[in-house]
This record gives structure tokens, sequence and C-alpha cells, in this order.
């Protein structure tokens, strides 16, 4: 039974130019080298498969049962009509089911296979800030990129780039000293035997002072906060918990954006201009007065033609810092992680700031 499949290979291959060997004294020449050689390459497959199932029988992997099928399917091919005995895909497939690792296509390899393909992560954070230049606390939301770069005693060394948003707002007095010079010129054209009265009551926006001095706004700040370099160590003993305590530390760029917003009409209820000055002064500003709504550096609005369009109005800066912090990370699954995470901004001018968030990470 053993020989049947190099029978049936030889007498197969065989048979075409036996047909015409009579006419062909060449084509017999050539059938002797080929029965040859396919004598030869099925001793060696058959030498291989028996190696093999002997070793996996010798180390318990394979039952005897299993490995004399397996033998039994290779020499005779009529056992599976199915599945030619002499083809790669018969072997691939039986010898890959028994664990021998014989397999036409072997698995990618991993980086880091404990934590993923390449032991990558995307994070997303929600949470709060403390609110720069001394504004109330407000919201924080961000995300960003880690990339494994080494393994440390204790840990491994990853890089992180990182984008987030960080708003407070407040309210809080702004008074403008460009309405004090517009009080002044509107006094001097309406009452120009004031004097030093229109004077005082322009600086101090009383009395017949058309546009308030100082008001009640509410200022509004928001933080574009990049950290484009920053390199955090995460402590892996910890990892039969499903925790991993961290630190981090880099450097930061921080584009700020604020407005100070004044409710009304902009002009003085209880100015004691005439009724017929107050409502000319009205019909010339219409909705727009320059002292109300988004402030420019808290002086003045911005034109009628950027209002109408709706652009934002404000000042704002970019600055530099140092950007670091910690927390600690719980791997749900081997695909997401909930973490607890405490990041501090120092940044120069009033800017500094510090965040606490919840941060979802998905690993690949």
């Amino acid at each position: 039974m053993k020989n049947l499949l190099r029978v049936f290979v030889l007498f197969s291959c065989a048979m075409p130019c036996a047909l015409i060997s009579v006419s062909s004294p060449a084509c017999a020449q050539d059938d002797s080298a080929r029965i040859r050689e396919l004598e030869e390459r099925v001793r060696r497959l058959e030498a291989t498969v028996q190696t093999l199932v002997e070793s996996q029988q010798a180390a318990g992997s394979m039952p005897a049962d299993r490995g004399n099928s397996l033998l039994a399917g290779l020499s005779t091919p009529e056992a599976s009509p199915t599945k030619p005995a002499t083809s790669a895909a018969f072997l691939d497939a039986e010898l890959a089911g028994q664990g021998l690792g014989w397999t036409s296509k072997p698995p990618p390899q991993e980086l880091l296979p404990n934590l993923g393909k390449i032991g990558a992560a995307v994070s997303f954070a929600s949470g709060l800030n403390s609110g720069p230049f001394a504004l109330k606390n407000g919201s924080y939301f961000g995300g960003s990129v880690e990339l494994p770069l080494a393994l440390l005693p204790g840990g491994r060394l990853d890089y992180e780039i990182g984008i987030a948003l960080a708003q407070a707002h407040r309210d809080l007095p702004v008074t403008s000293s460009v309405a004090q010079v517009a009080n002044l010129t509107v006094l001097n054209a309406l009452l120009p035997d004031g004097g030093a009265s229109n004077v005082q009551a322009a600086l101090a926006g009383t009395a017949a002072a058309p546009f308030p001095v100082t008001a009640n706004a509410n200022w509004k700040a928001q933080v574009l906060q990049l950290t484009p370099f920053v390199l955090k160590y995460d402590v892996t003993r910890l990892d039969r918990y499903r925790l991993r305590p961290y630190a981090l530390v880099g450097l930061g760029t921080y584009v700020t954006v604020s407005s100070q917003n004044v409710t009304g009409s902009g002009l003085r209820s209880d100015s004691t201009l005439s009724a017929a000055d107050q409502a000319l002064l009205s019909t010339l500003l219409g909705n727009y007065s320059p002292f109300a709504g988004a402030l420019l550096g808290g002086q003045i609005a911005p034109a009628a033609a950027l209002a109408q369009r709706r652009l934002p109005a404000g000042q704002g800066g970019v600055d530099l810092g140092v950007h670091f912090g910690g927390g600690m990370d719980w791997r749900i699954t081997n695909l997401a992680s909930l973490a607890f995470d405490a990041r501090f901004n120092r940044v120069p001018d009033g800017l500094s700031y510090h965040t606490f968030a919840a941060r979802w990470g998905l690993h690949f």
C-alpha cells in the first residue's frame, strides 16, 4: 500500500510517451530520465513526512492513530478522493492542523505581542481644566497617538504626540479707554460749553456721557494645546492586574484666542443727554455699537462689516511651555483601555493651567 502512490505517479507520467515509444526511441529515453527523477522526489517526500510524524509522536503532540492516518493518506490517494495526496495544499492543511508549523504563508511578525501587533495606541480624552489666566474651570477635550520606542527596566518608553482644546470663561468687569475718548468727543460736540465737566463725565462714564466706560463682560479664553514631543514611561510590573502607572514629560505649543463679550446696546440708558440727542446716536450707530458684543482687546467691537459676517473677534498669541504629568491606565480588554490622567502645563505670562481627564484608548 505504501508504494501505491509511487506506482500511480510513475504510471501516469510514463503512459503518454509509452504509447508512442515504438515510433520514438528518444521519447523512451526521456521517459526513463523522468521516471528516475520522479522516483527520487517521491522518496524524499516520504522521508520528510515520515520524519515529521515520528518527531511529533515522540513529543506527544500527535496521537499515533492520527500519524498513521496521515501516512496512509499520503500512500493511498484513494482514501481521500477530494484531496490528492501529492498536492501541496493537502500536506499544508494536514501538517498545520497538527501544529507542525509547516504552512505556505507564515504569520506576520509582531514587535510587542503582549501589547498588540506593534504596541501603539490612540486615545481620546475629556475632562476639566483649571482655567488659564486665572479664569474659572472649563472643559478639556483632546486626543493623542502613542508609539513604542524602547523597553526599559520595569517598563517601556513611548513617544506621544497630542492635540487638545482647553476652554474657560468668567464674568468680569472691563474698562475701555476707547469709550472714554468717544465720550469726550461726543460731549464736546453736543455740549461745547461743558469744559472740565465734560472731561470728568467722559472719563467716568457718568452724567451726559453716552457710552459706558466700565461694563460687565463675559471673558472667554480658548487654548489650542499642541504637544509634538512627549516621552512617556509605562510601568509594566502590574500587568498581571491589567494596570499600568505612567509618567510623561515633553514640550508644548499653546495658541490662545480670547475675547470679552459685553451684552446690551452699548449705550447708557441713564445718560442725561436730551432724548433727541440719544435718538440721533441710536440712529447713527444702528445695531452695531462700538462698545457692545465681542470686544477686541477689551476695548472696542469689530467693524460692522465683520460683525455681519459673524467673524470671530478677539486677540490671541502663541507660547511655548513645558508639559508633564502622569496617571493610571487600566486595560479593559486587549484592544481597549481606560486611564485617569492628570497633566500640568507651565507656560509664561499667566497661561499656566492643569487638566484632569479620563482617557479612552484603542490599542493596535
